[in-house]
């Protein structure tokens, strides 16, 4: 079965579509299909990233009909039911990935991974197969296979992983740590930043040699720096369901519109703490909160066990096998 995926990432947009895709793509060749991506060339783009996962990449100049294919999947904030509706002459069938509300698709298949996704019937067409909630979130292998070699998590922070995305074109990461690492220097930071980030240099330059912080770049071993983390502090998007596999909890800031449900919900299910957006980051909210959960790590335990609960980490293959098995 022949497939084609359209996916950009950029250091603006950062690397969350790309990276869900390409854990599909890779349920999807282990049962045997042939994936295509499809991106735009942006600065700070996922080529590098596709590739060395083994995939193909062919870099778009402009928006058009990608070749034939049984199966074209979406993961764009920016395409919506009329560019679909122009593929239909060569895509047998259409698989969209979506968490914003208010879009109009043409699809066959449809997937929000949010856990408060609400089904889309004024959005999709009505024979439209719907996928809904974090049971089908997109994440890779490495992720459920940390969760069996996870130990029971006390609630004590000791360690705290750091990380905002794939893009943080303002260096929110840069605020976070130069704030914890001075309030906190028992703490041990493990900061995590995107190949695209714009500000790799500078995090480099402040803290390379400091011992308090290790510093990762584009990282292909998340799950063991989650697994082996008492505590996050991040940006709420697609890693949200790498940290519930995991059973992480954590002080969420939203670097983007589409973020702001994902914590909301997380927030409200006793999962997590919502600071609201990263635009607004106050930085004596951020203190405050974290002495409070140093003082009390049954509540951190129990924002765990709730964590724990929301996703299990095989959603992309229930995901393929929707596709493949129809």
């Amino acid at each position: 079965m022949k497939i084609r995926i359209r996916a950009d990432a950029s250091a603006q947009i950062g690397h969350g579509h790309v990276m869900r895709c390409l854990a599909l793509a890779q349920a999807l060749r282990e049962r045997g299909a042939e994936v295509v991506f499809h991106s735009r060339p942006l600065v700070g783009n996922a080529f590098a990233a596709i590739e060395q996962a083994g995939f193909a990449v062919q870099s778009l100049q402009r928006e058009g009909v990608l070749p034939a294919c049984d199966w074209l999947i979406v993961d764009h904030y920016g395409l919506e039911a009329q560019w679909e509706r122009a593929q239909r002459g060569n895509a047998k069938s259409i698989f969209v990935i979506d968490d914003l509300a208010g879009r109009w698709h043409d699809c066959d298949l449809f997937l929000d991974q949010n856990l408060a996704a609400a089904r889309r019937e004024a959005s999709v067409p009505e024979r439209c197969r719907q996928l809904l909630g974090p049971r089908y979130a997109l994440l890779r292998r490495a992720f459920a296979e940390a969760r069996v070699q996870l130990a029971p998590r006390s609630g004590k922070i000791e360690r705290v992983l750091v990380c905002l995305g794939g893009g943080d074109p303002d260096n929110v990461t840069g605020q976070i740590v130069a704030l914890i690492s001075a309030a906190f220097p028992q703490l041990v930071l493990d900061v995590v930043v995107g190949a695209a980030s714009p500000h790799i240099d500078t995090l480099r330059q402040r803290w390379a040699h400091d011992p308090q912080v290790r510093l990762g770049v584009a990282v292909d071993t998340m799950a063991v720096w989650m697994r082996d983390a008492d505590f996050f502090i991040g940006a709420s998007g697609s890693m949200s369901w790498e940290r519930a596999v995991l059973s992480l909890p954590g002080i969420m800031l939203s670097l983007a519109e589409n973020q702001r449900p994902i914590a909301q919900a997380i927030d409200a299910a006793g999962a997590g703490i919502d600071l609201g957006s990263a635009q607004d980051f106050q930085a004596a909210r951020l203190l405050a909160c974290m002495r409070e959960l140093l003082a009390t790590p049954d509540r951190v335990q129990a924002m765990s066990m709730q964590m724990g609960q929301l996703c299990d980490g095989d959603g992309a293959v229930r995901v393929a096998a929707a596709i493949l098995d129809g």
